[in-house]
């Protein structure tokens, strides 16, 4: 399956950068950008108090720095400083910093904002290794850290979707999210990857959330790779209209067509009633054909007949 299928993608290729990067988090659009009739037509996301905020770096890296397009680095006071820009501007609400690359967790280490929860896939001087690569591609395309977390989650939800017996609130609009409403931060980017992958040699998991209001293992998944909780309650609202008012709309046809054969059966004499004898006269009545004059007449000429035809 095709995962970019209908993914409107802003940046790619030489347009991934440091200074994109650090301007979409602070939402300042370069000349061009955002406008009907701009040469790009790069939308920025809109952030406030109340916005759960996502970032994740996956590629190469090292002690305090991660590469972008193998001509410049992001380094991590960089990160710092665009986190508490943020936080000064009011532009999130928790964030969730992920990076997996080598060294991975030293990208955290400047933070000193409020909710940020940070995880990296490695330590200082340590490594975060490839799971595989595509010959077509000439490349590693997923992270060895990233596809433990991808792998356990596929698996839980099948054994969700192929459940008989499990039951979904209502806010939830798929098995997918139904499993991130039940992962927590801590056990889905923590715990699974340590017990049940293989980072590789001495690859630890490093996580922080000592700045934030809340501790991982109670913040679920679905918190930053979902919607928000009021979105999907309003598109499951709005599912269920469409279903209902389709239902109605099925009953309603059933109905009229169930109406519209009692009318017909209305207009045809029913079999009971044909056999009143009031009706039974009224009909023999109007019809000449069995009336007796005309049924004499008829004898006596084939009577004539016959005698015409014996005299000759």
């Amino acid at each position: 399956d095709d995962l970019m299928e209908g993914v409107e993608i802003d940046y790619s290729g030489t347009d991934v950068t440091v200074d994109a990067f650090l301007r979409v988090l602070l939402g300042r659009n370069l000349p061009g950008e955002g406008e009907t009739n701009g040469l790009h037509r790069r939308s920025l996301p809109k952030m406030d108090e109340n916005t759960n905020v996502m970032v994740l770096l996956t590629g190469h890296g090292g002690d305090n720095f991660f590469k972008f397009q193998d001509g410049e680095e992001l380094m991590s006071n960089d990160i710092a400083s665009v986190f508490s820009q943020m936080y000064a501007m009011k532009r999130y609400k928790e964030i969730l910093f992920i990076s997996d690359t080598c060294q991975a967790f030293t990208m955290a280490d400047e933070i000193k904002v409020p909710n940020v929860y940070s995880v990296g896939s490695s330590l200082k001087d340590q490594n975060s290794y490839a799971s595989h690569s595509d010959p077509q591609v000439g490349q590693s395309v997923i992270d060895r850290y990233s596809k433990v977390i991808k792998d356990f989650v596929d698996d839980a939800v099948t054994m969700t979707s192929t459940s008989k017996t499990d039951t979904m609130s209502s806010s939830l609009d798929s098995a997918t999210v139904a499993v991130m409403e039940r992962f927590n931060l801590h056990d889905a980017l923590v715990r699974i990857p340590m017990t049940h992958g293989e980072l590789g040699a001495n690859s630890k998991v490093g996580h922080t959330d000592s700045l934030c209001s809340r501790k991982m293992n109670q913040v679920p998944l679905s918190d930053f790779f979902a919607a928000p909780l009021e979105e999907r309650e309003r598109q499951m609202k709005q599912r269920q209209h469409a279903a209902s008012a389709s239902l109605w709309m099925n009953e309603s046809n059933f109905t009229s067509s169930e109406q519209e054969f009692v009318v017909e059966k209305e207009c045809v004499l029913p079999e009971a009633t044909i056999n009143d004898s009031p009706v039974k006269e009224e009909i023999r009545d109007g019809m000449s054909v069995f009336d007796l004059k005309f049924i004499a007449a008829a004898i006596g000429l084939v009577l004539f007949m016959n005698m015409v035809s014996r005299k000759w």
